[in-house]
């Protein structure tokens, strides 16, 4: 007869006994788990009274924190074990070494001069325990009755455990517990199998070419193993694993596991390390804080909130759930935010707009790129989208993402060419998210798109209708980005205001001057080379003092205007500006304290602002009416169109505002609650809070009746948030023995009675209610906002252009002397005249800080020559000069004054440039491919209103290919391509051979040379002829290049030079140089009909032969 079996825990100080046999059926499934654990040898039985779980533990082989999975089965003659004390064991674990899955979203820190007593915590920390673990499983039929014969010492275990329904066949349901938490410990000191080989839901890993980044696998197994909170968020963590989450716990986000180490690594917080479900934490008032510096790292970072307090999820659950339900606190995915979709503007790091772009491409004519794109930018709720043939260099589509501020690009999977989207890669900014949707369900096609946008929209905005009749790649692009913002929990927000509408496409001007990419990088409008705004127009002119005014600037500095009649007028409204400097000053005083209404008003109608920025709103506009008028009566006089156009129009909203303040009481602290009367629900709940309230004043008094103490010595204490209302007594009373103490001080004691917990437990609930009665009214208030959102933000964009108005009034003054306003004239050809001209961004001026910059005089057109071949020394100013007439263009279009004593102007309807050297490797080409196609498209693109910009066209190949590409281009510019030009070459033969062609003009910088000692002077000066040099041995000098190389280059140019003169006179038998039998070809297949010429045209090639034969 087998010997019996000591207490189970007794087991665990002793050597393990030898290893029985396996059984057979367990001989199949070694290779899968561990061998089974023997039953110990006999054993002393252990006195009944002997300590169970705090004695020290005896040495033992076998490691501590496997013996909670070696526990062998009990006999079933087995005295039961003491499991009270094994219960007060486990408290004391759970409060030293509190665990990830503990879900106190109330807890506060208790008062550092109090002892506390909270025997109320104590079971409900044991009720979470048992939420958390799971019931174990029923023991086996077949375990063995008997113990099985000695065997030699056990290795430790390679896999599984033994089963846990044969190791608790014998337990109580509260050993079970404790032994079941155990196993749990353990467990937790292994990490998660599905992190040590991350994989995405599709089974692909990172740096699989299909990897999704924004899924995890996680197998059915673990999902067994989970606790409930561990549950909630790997739930909410698989789908989203892409993204910093903080988890809302009571009053503090956490971060978990790989978003833990983030933390811990980005932001420097306090990691507690642990091997399952690290974490750190931030209060939750630091939240916006380390949002955006995560943001600004380019992490993406979603908001976990609780969606009930533990009163409430009371409530929902009942009484019952307190004592070891299943239940815990709700928390929702609230909103996940990208550095392209950031909606609150605490989280923005400033007023500009930032988008979220999404493409799509298709073949279209010509077997060219047809693209539909949509941009959103998500602080102000606003979608715009364009449909568009591009060329075969993407130049539209280039110069649309870099005129935006792009900080996020959504494309389909396998349908955007590799060039596309390497030239996408390289125009946005490095931080940029890109993120590739699958075709389908992501992507969806048109009606897919138009179902989705159905669901969104009650009623179709006026400005969403164009793009439902005609379909296309762009009603695709807008359904993606929906299907986006629904999986960041944005797109019921974005699209409660309805902001959608066209965006002309970047080649169509409709109205505007055109610059496209390459002109508003070289020209230094909105960035610089090292993509800044230092030394950029945006920063020399954007003056604005609203933040919607300084969003609104630069869409006009991007894209100025080009009729004379708009351009006049607002010219008008600048100069009845700077007559009126206090209009300035009324402007500063309204705006100083004005917060950012544009963005705001779409959080209002969206549902999401918090109430202390909705009054802050509210009040603003109650102060439009006092501006509207103060500004009237400053321009009383002004005879502008624009300006007496925006102040009629300027709607007055303050009534509007002021009407929806007297529906609720705002308070001190930046909340609002209900006028009595207005809400039903909030002012029953009120009533219910007071009621509880008296019956907790009735119950004081009771006690103090009941104690025989006066009334001043029985007190409410509050102890946070969550222990209120203790009954506060002198130190030495006695108190009836249900009375239970909460805290006590030297002088004090605190007690809750059974009468005071019920009434407690009504307050809350009874305010939980006033709470939610409140929100559904601050809804209501938002709701009737929303209702006149057009009227509010036409009030907005009339502010908006005022201040941008009021910033070209500054502007202008501010450049120095001579500033003057431009001579519009109206033609059909373009024309530019402009005398001591200077650099706006380098003149000296307020602005600039610049001391000195030599002007001079420029034209192009009318009067002038069409074209001006510039030559000239290296560093002599050449580029420079066609800039500073560029950027004057811009700067008169905008409706800026000019940086010249004299401007005489036929609006530009385009600027084209080609400047400096680069290859693309991105687009696998060279630097000579790069140069020559910018000039095919300008080529293609000029118009006889059109200003190009060539710079040392040609240099990329060699000598002498590149000289006969730039000539046979300055060629048909001059003869072909009618257009203003400044054609910037050191291929002096071409300017020479060119010279005295009808409509164009040979300058060069003015350079000083001294010859002995190689030094040249640049005098920056614009001069008639052609240079006699490039200069650029000496310019080779100055840069720092030893002189005797210097010397040596000096010696191989002026042989060089010589031989190329020796071959040109060879040539001077010839009747006519080349260039003229060339054109005397082209005139006779124009006669033929072969070829087709304008009159400019023809004229030109009559003045070319009239040069050679008069």
């Amino acid at each position: 007869m087998a010997p019996k079996q000591t207490s189970l825990l007794g087991f665990f100080s002793k050597a393990p006994g030898p290893a029985p046999p396996k059984r057979a059926a367990d001989a199949g499934a070694s290779a899968q788990r561990a061998p089974d654990v023997a039953t110990p040898p006999p054993t002393r039985k252990r006195a009944r009274h002997s300590p169970v779980r705090n004695e020290p533990s005896s040495p033992s082989p076998v490691k501590a924190t496997e013996r909670a999975s070696l526990t062998p089965p009990l006999s079933s003659d087995t005295p039961s074990p003491n499991t009270g004390g094994r219960r007060r064991a486990a408290r004391r674990v759970n409060y030293a070494e509190p665990r990830a899955d503990s879900d106190d979203s109330e807890a506060e820190p208790d008062e550092a001069d109090e002892f506390v007593l909270d025997e109320e915590s104590a079971s409900e920390s044991e009720a979470d325990s048992a939420v958390e673990s799971e019931e174990p499983a029923t023991a086996s039929e077949d375990e063995p009755d008997e113990a099985p014969p000695p065997r030699a010492p056990r290795a430790p275990p390679t896999s599984s455990p033994v089963p846990v329904a044969r190791v608790h066949a014998h337990l109580t349901k509260a050993e079970r517990r404790v032994e079941e938490e155990k196993r749990k410990k353990q467990e937790n000191e292994q990490a998660y199998s599905f992190l040590l080989d991350v994989r995405d839901k599709d089974m692909h890993r990172p740096g699989d070419m299909d990897y999704d980044k924004r899924t995890l696998y996680i197998p059915p197994s673990a999902w067994k193993t989970f606790t409930p909170f561990e549950k909630q968020f790997w739930e909410i963590k698989q789908n989203h694993w892409d993204t910093v989450l903080f988890f809302q716990k009571g009053k503090f986000y956490e971060l978990y596991e790989e978003d833990a180490m983030i933390g811990h690594r980005e932001c420097d917080l306090k990691l507690t390390d642990r091997v399952k479900m690290k974490m750190v934490g931030v209060p939750e008032a630091s939240f916006d804080m380390f949002a955006t510096k995560l943001l600004a790292l380019g992490y993406k970072v979603g908001r976990v909130d609780q969606c009930e307090t533990a009163v409430a999820k009371g409530m929902r659950v009942g009484e019952k759930s307190r004592g070891g339900g299943s239940e815990i606190v709700r928390r929702e995915l609230r909103h996940v935010v990208t550095s392209g979709t950031i909606v609150d503007g605490h989280v923005l790091s400033d007023d500009l707009n930032s988008y979220c772009v999404c493409l799509k491409e298709q073949v279209g004519a010509r077997g060219l790129s047809r693209f539909g794109i949509v941009t959103l930018d998500a602080a102000t709720a606003e979608f715009r989208y364009t449909t568009f043939d591009d060329d075969a260099v993407l130049t539209q589509l280039e110069t649309l993402l870099r005129s935006l501020r792009v900080k996020e690009v959504l494309y389909e999977q396998g349908c955007l060419a590799p060039g596309t989207l390497r030239l996408v890669r390289n125009t946005v900014p490095t931080t940029c998210e890109i993120t590739m949707l699958k075709p389908g369900t992501e992507f969806p096609d048109e009606a897919a798109a138009r179902a989705r946008l159905a669901r969104l929209f009650d009623t179709t905005p006026s400005g969403l209708a164009p793009l439902l009749e005609t379909g296309g790649p762009a009603l695709a692009a807008m359904g993606a980005l929906l299907w986006y913002l629904e999986q960041l929990h944005l797109d019921v927000d974005l699209c409660a205001s309805g902001n959608v509408r066209e965006r002309a496409a970047p080649q169509q001007g409709h109205g505007t001057l055109i610059l496209d990419a390459k002109s508003l990088v070289h020209l230094h409008v909105l960035q610089n080379d090292e993509g800044t705004e230092a030394g950029t127009l945006h920063q020399l002119l954007n003056r604005c003092v609203t933040p919607f005014g300084r969003r609104l600037f630069r869409r006009w500095l991007a894209a100025p205007l080009c009729e004379r009649a708009a351009i006049e007028a607002r010219f008008d409204a600048v100069d009845d500006l700077r007559a009126t400097p206090v209009c300035a000053e009324i402007l500063q005083a309204f705006a100083k304290h004005l917060p950012d209404l544009e963005r705001l008003q779409t959080r209002i109608a969206a549902g999401k602002c918090r109430p202390r920025d909705f009054l802050l709103v509210l009040r603003a506009f109650e102060r439009f009416r006092d501006a509207k008028e103060t500004l009237l009566e400053a321009l009383h006089s002004c005879t502008s169109s624009v300006l007496r156009t925006l102040l009629d129009e300027w709607p007055d909203v303050a009534e509007r505002a002021a009407a929806l303040r007297r529906h609720f009481i705002a308070g001190d602290d930046g909340s609002f609650t209900p006028v009595q009367g207005e809400s039903a629900a909030y002012d029953a709940a009120v009533d219910s809070v007071r009621a509880a309230e008296r019956r907790l004043d009735d119950e004081k008094a009771s006690c103090a009746t009941q104690l025989g103490l006066a009334a001043h010595d029985v007190a409410w204490k509050h102890v946070g948030t969550n222990e209120i209302y203790q009954l506060e007594l002198p130190a030495r009373t006695k108190v009836p023995a249900p009375w239970i103490l909460m805290s006590q001080t030297k002088a004090a004691k605190r007690y809750y009675t059974p009468r005071t917990k019920d009434l407690i437990r009504e307050l809350k609930e009874a305010r939980e209610t006033r709470l939610a009665a409140l929100k559904q009214f601050q809804s209501e208030v938002y709701a009737a906002f929303r209702a006149d959102l057009p009227l509010y933000a036409r009030a907005v964009r009339a502010v908006a252009q005022l201040d941008c108005l009021l910033s070209l009034a500054k502007s202008s003054e501010a450049l120095g002397e001579p500033a003057c306003r431009p001579t519009l004239v109206e033609q059909d050809t373009a024309l530019f005249a402009f005398e001591q001209l200077r650099h706006p961004c380098m003149a000296p001026s307020a602005l600039t800080g610049a001391t000195e910059f030599i002007p001079n005089n420029v034209a192009l057109g009318g009067d002038a020559e069409d074209i001006m071949v510039l030559t000239g020394g290296n560093m002599a100013g050449k580029s420079t000069t066609a800039r500073t007439a560029a950027t004057a263009v811009i700067l008169a279009q905008l409706g800026c004054y000019v940086p010249a004593a004299s401007a005489r102007l036929a609006p530009v309807d385009r600027i084209a440039s080609r400047m400096g050297a680069n290859d693309q490797l991105f687009r696998h080409q060279s630097t000579f491919m790069v140069e020559m196609l910018e000039a095919s498209k300008i080529l293609r693109e000029a118009t006889p209103r059109s200003l190009v910009i060539m710079d040392e066209l040609g240099r990329g190949t060699s000598t002498f290919d590149g000289q006969a590409i730039a000539y046979a281009v300055l060629h048909e510019l001059a003869t072909r391509t009618p257009c203003l030009c400044f054609f910037m070459t050191h291929y002096l033969t071409v300017a020479a051979t060119l010279d005295g062609y009808p409509h164009l003009a040979n300058r060069h910088m003015e350079v000083r040379v001294d010859d002995e000692q190689r030094h040249v002077v640049f005098t920056y000066r614009l001069v008639p002829g052609i240079a006699e040099s490039s200069y650029g041995t000496q310019v080779a000098q100055i840069a720092g290049v030893p002189p005797e190389i210097c010397t040596q280059a000096a010696k191989m140019s002026r042989a060089f030079w010589a031989e190329a003169q020796r071959a040109h006179a060879a040539r001077a038998h010839c009747a006519l140089p080349l260039e003229s039998v060339a054109d005397f070809a082209q005139l006779v297949a124009i006669g033929r009909g072969e070829v087709r010429a304008d009159a400019r045209g023809l004229s030109t090639l009559w003045g070319a032969a009239a040069r050679v034969h008069p």
